[in-house]
């Protein structure tokens, strides 16, 4: 694949990663918190202490109120703090993803080349050797020796060998999970190259 057709393939196709679902706002954090179970037990624990405080004999006394008042301002606080945590551990994370962003030996222009697994694109030749993640799914054209951990695929604890050769399948055979001559996307590759 020439550079040129894999930059019109990438603006036309975009980048080989899956859409991220939108931030959730801090607000949306501070609503999310007040929807624990715990947390609407409080809330009906003050507003009922309120009602039975503003019905009682007491309804005039500003004191008797405190108890329910308290409840809403400590559960208040504690959303508060857990949104504001919740939204900074979001933008770790966020900031270590980048940092640690992937990469790749791809064959462009007749030669291997690195490239980050997003501006990977369709019809790249994607080199892999042992102890690559696979990035994208792929069939395979060329393998040494080459076993791939499919355990977070399809539960398989041993590592499947994986040939470039199209194997017939014979009448009567089960279809297999995962064709021999495929690698498919976040596996890891533990043996050989391809």
């Amino acid at each position: 694949l020439k550079s040129q057709k894999a930059a019109q393939i990438l603006e036309r196709d975009g980048p080989n990663q899956l859409e991220k679902p939108p931030k959730p706002t801090l607000l949306m954090l501070f609503v999310m918190q007040l929807t624990g179970f715990v947390i609407i037990l409080l809330m009906v624990a003050a507003v009922a202490s309120l009602v039975v405080n503003g019905t009682g004999p007491n309804r005039g006394d500003i004191l008797s109120y405190t108890t329910g008042k308290a409840i809403f301002i400590i559960v208040g606080i504690n959303a508060g703090i857990a949104a504001w945590t919740e939204h900074k551990a979001g933008d770790a994370l966020e900031a270590l993803s980048k940092m640690t962003q992937a990469s790749i030996y791809v064959v462009r222009d007749g030669k291997e080349v690195k490239v980050d697994v997003p501006d990977i694109v369709k019809g790249d030749l994607v080199v892999l050797g042992t102890g690559d993640v696979v990035p994208a799914d792929l069939r395979l054209v060329e393998a040494e020796d080459i076993k791939v951990a499919e355990m977070a695929l399809t539960g398989e604890p041993d590592d499947v060998a994986k040939t470039w050769k199209m194997k017939p399948k014979k009448e009567g055979e089960p279809e297999k999970l995962t064709p021999e001559n495929c690698c498919f996307s976040g596996c890891s590759v533990t043996n050989g190259k391809g």
